[in-house]
């Protein structure tokens, strides 16, 4: 922590306590937050951060950046919205006319074939883990991506007061455009998750969250989708500059599996899709027709499906997905 130089050091360290008691490394925040300081050390080297110093780093930082990224406006709103949160009321937070750039990442259906692979690997990989628990919530955490189709927020947010293995089912609250939501679970995912329960329990006996971050506290995003990244390359999987499967496409890989086991089972597929919205959280069946639109041409009667729902697949924002 004694690389902050400037006035803002007590506070900036204070926030990535805070960060960091809640298990979010936040090596990315920290990074942007260390430039502001050496900004407030060149310039007011003021002890609140205030409109002239974080507007004119903002700015600076904008000005020199090449790729139009705008990753590095979330630490910094974070940073005055905590100060605030504390009392500190006049501490500012950057305007919004800095919007953050949002990155759509390109649907990658997984395959069988890559699936299984991911999980032998992911078995043997988080054996190299030494963080308390790590190697247990790793390959549960996937699985339960995997089963249930969840946002990887919904899974770092669960609670264990939310899980209910006894009576079969898991609720999910204060999700996407706050819909909550209860998943029923199958048997199998149940006995798997009730073996994970006893076992990370003794780890972490007072944990709040049913999936623990390396601290005990909530999983980081970057620990999933890092890790994800990690096992994905280390089972020889094809990764490159048109291939970039992420944790989140086993979202995709759910609703099309389910779509695809309906057809194979001669099941109305317009009639399960509300189904499949509620299970899934959307907030409108559009999203849930879009699944239609992503699978490939070998899947049984795509043709016939995409002719009578061609009207009903407009462009969907990535974070209903």
């Amino acid at each position: 922590m004694n690389e902050y130089v400037s006035n803002l050091r007590p506070l900036i360290i204070d926030f990535l306590a805070f960060k960091n008691a809640l298990g979010i490394q936040y090596h990315t925040g920290s990074y942007y937050l260390k430039q502001l300081d050496i900004y407030n050390w060149d310039h007011k080297n003021v002890f609140i951060p205030d409109y002239d110093t974080v507007e004119g780093w903002a700015l600076a930082h904008a000005e020199k950046s090449t790729t139009g990224d705008r990753s590095w406006i979330s630490p910094i709103r974070e940073f005055g919205r905590y100060l605030q949160s504390i009392g500190i009321s006049n501490a500012y937070v950057l305007d919004k006319r800095f919007t953050i750039q949002r990155y759509h990442a390109e649907v990658y259906l997984l395959t069988e074939h890559e699936i299984q692979c991911f999980f032998k690997e992911c078995n043997k990989y988080v054996l190299h883990h030494k963080a308390l628990g790590r190697p247990y919530v790793l390959p549960a955490l996937y699985r339960f991506l995997y089963c249930c189709g969840v946002r990887c927020s919904e899974a770092r947010k669960l609670k264990c007061s939310d899980v209910h293995l006894d009576k079969g089912y898991v609720d999910i609250l204060q999700s996407k455009a706050h819909r909550d939501r209860r998943l029923f679970l199958s048997n199998e995912l149940i006995e798997y998750l009730t073996k994970y329960n006893k076992v990370i329990s003794k780890c972490l006996s007072n944990r709040e969250y049913f999936f623990p971050g390396g601290y005990g506290g909530m999983c980081s995003s970057t620990a999933i989708s890092s890790n994800f990244r990690n096992i994905w390359v280390a089972a020889g999987l094809k990764r490159d500059g048109k291939v970039k499967p992420r944790a989140y496409d086993f979202r995709h890989h759910f609703a099309c599996a389910n779509i695809m086991r309906w057809s194979t089972e001669g099941k109305d597929i317009h009639a399960m899709l509300p189904y499949l919205m509620r299970y899934m959280g959307h907030t409108g069946i559009e999203s849930t027709y879009y699944y239609i639109h992503l699978i490939p041409d070998f899947f049984p009667k795509y043709n016939e499906l995409m002719i009578s729902t061609e009207e009903l697949i407009p462009e969907v924002e990535s974070y209903e997905i």
